[in-house]
């Protein structure tokens, strides 16, 4: 049976269609005109065992034509035939410019295929329902164009603006990993820095500066999601002390793209050291450009306790009234920086706060204790905080009045037996808690066996409230009927 010229739904595997038929029996469509979806064929084929004389019918012909001059040409939502489409899609060169193939194809199936071609060793995107693949690799796109962008090639009306011709559209979601550092004084060309040394007023910061991400960030009006770290990941030839920091050309040039992002809602900035002045500027770009931001993560940037307090001075009680995550993971904040934190955080309606890695020590915990007991916070992690066991009395008070809390990580601190004794007397008044870290706090396994035993019931138990609410609403649905 001859499937060579059968184009078959995006929506079968070749799998579920070699589940019916025998592989040796039966010809299989190909891919890019000579790759076989049959091993088996592909194998006979190379030994010259397999040959076919059957002649393509004259709707092949045609179409195969369309293929060969569709960079002139090209052809796609005038061909009426689904059939027709799916056949142009399958043989369709990858390479072609990437302005001529996002001007006439949108289907998925087409980009996926450019997608794992183009970055055969990359783990796939997660794609949720209202992900399209033209948008996982626009937005890959992207990133691996300001990835590798040295700063001597950077043209903003040259290669930035032609790169958002094409992909801003498309771009909801940025992730930048690393950003290539400037070339030294030494090595740079003399007339072009010069100019620039004149016209910035940072001048002096010249050889460190990263590219400009203001216009970039300016011109992609529906980005939601932005993932950014200033690090150099590899000792290059221009690699220089100081390139893994922000200038306060880079700070200003960031605020100022950050300011024009309206639509922003999940903001992480990691493995950059932030100076104190820095974040000021970052406070008052956030809290004035983007008014829907619910998730702020600034982890492992070394803010300090200094950087905390301007952080927060540079905001007002109704500042980030939307934010709903805040992850301060590893930012050398002591109890100092926990309790100017505390202070702060009533106005703001969190639901998880992360803080792990940062030595607060038992009196930073207990100012964050104290404070989310008016909060409506859900997850707290405390993980390798250096809190000790004379926390044990208010955290017993946080079990047993805070109706809200999920789940609680406090491991990597050293609590000791006496800890978990009393949290075993009083955790039966809690009935909402689903998980607690307790993993490397001085707790023997079966103290922490038993926790997760009562934690277990907790989850049973409101999985089963929830299911009599949704049958309870189930039968007054029907009564009013």
């Amino acid at each position: 049976m001859d499937f060579s010229f059968c184009e078959f739904p995006t929506t079968v595997s070749v799998d579920t269609l070699q589940a019916y038929f025998n592989a040796k029996d039966v010809k299989l469509p190909k891919v890019g005109g000579s790759k076989s979806l049959n091993p088996i064929q592909a194998e006979l084929a190379s030994g010259g065992e397999w040959q076919t004389n059957d002649a393509k019918s004259l709707r092949h012909l045609v179409l195969d034509a369309i293929v060969s001059n569709w960079s002139e040409l090209p052809l796609y939502r005038q061909l009426p035939r689904r059939q027709d489409r799916n056949y142009i899609l399958s043989q369709l060169d990858t390479q072609l410019p990437l302005q001529l193939l996002s001007t006439h194809i949108r289907d998925d199936c087409f980009w996926q295929r450019c997608y794992e071609l183009r970055w055969r060793l990359a783990t796939l995107q997660p794609r949720g329902r209202e992900r399209r693949w033209i948008n996982i690799y626009m937005e890959r796109h992207v990133q691996e164009f300001i990835e590798n962008m040295q700063t001597g090639d950077y043209e903003q009306d040259g290669n930035v603006q032609t790169a958002l011709d094409i992909c801003a559209a498309y771009i909801n979601q940025l992730e930048i990993n690393l950003l290539q550092p400037a070339p030294s004084d030494s090595e740079s060309n003399g007339s072009s820095l010069a100019i620039c040394r004149v016209v910035h007023v940072m001048s002096v910061f010249a050889g460190t500066d990263h590219i400009p991400l203001d216009y970039l960030l300016s011109n992609l009006p529906d980005l939601r999601r932005l993932r950014l770290s200033y690090s150099t990941k590899t000792a290059g030839i221009n690699y220089q002390i100081g390139c893994n920091q922000l200038t306060p050309r880079d700070i200003l040039l960031l605020a100022k793209g950050l300011s024009q992002c309206h639509e922003l809602r999940i903001f992480c900035l990691h493995n950059t050291k932030l100076a104190a002045y820095q974040l000021r500027f970052l406070a008052h770009s956030l809290d004035k450009g983007c008014h829907h931001l619910k998730e702020l993560a600034l982890m492992h940037c070394a803010v300090g306790d200094a950087g905390i307090r301007s952080f927060l001075e540079s905001c007002g009680k109704e500042s980030f009234s939307t934010l709903t995550v805040l992850d301060l993971t590893n930012n050398k904040i002591t109890e100092e920086g926990a309790y100017t934190l505390s202070c702060s955080l009533r106005h703001v309606p969190l639901l998880r706060l992360v803080l792990r890695l940062n030595p607060i020590q038992s009196d930073g915990a207990a100012a964050i204790f104290h404070t989310l007991q008016s909060m409506p916070i859900r997850e707290l992690n405390l993980g390798t905080c250096g809190i000790s066991k004379t926390i044990t009395k208010l955290f017993m008070m946080l079990i047993c009045q805070h109706q809200a809390l999920l789940h609680i990580d406090l491991s990597n601190n050293c609590l000791g037996e006496d800890f978990g004794k009393h949290l075993l007397k009083i955790i039966n008044c809690n009935k909402v808690l689903e998980s607690l870290d307790l993993r490397n706090t001085g707790l023997s396994l079966d103290m922490r066996r038993k926790f997760r035993e009562f934690l277990l019931k907790n989850a049973e138990r409101k999985k089963h409230e929830a299911f009599k609410q949704q049958q309870r609403t189930k039968f007054k649905a029907l009564a009013k009927i």
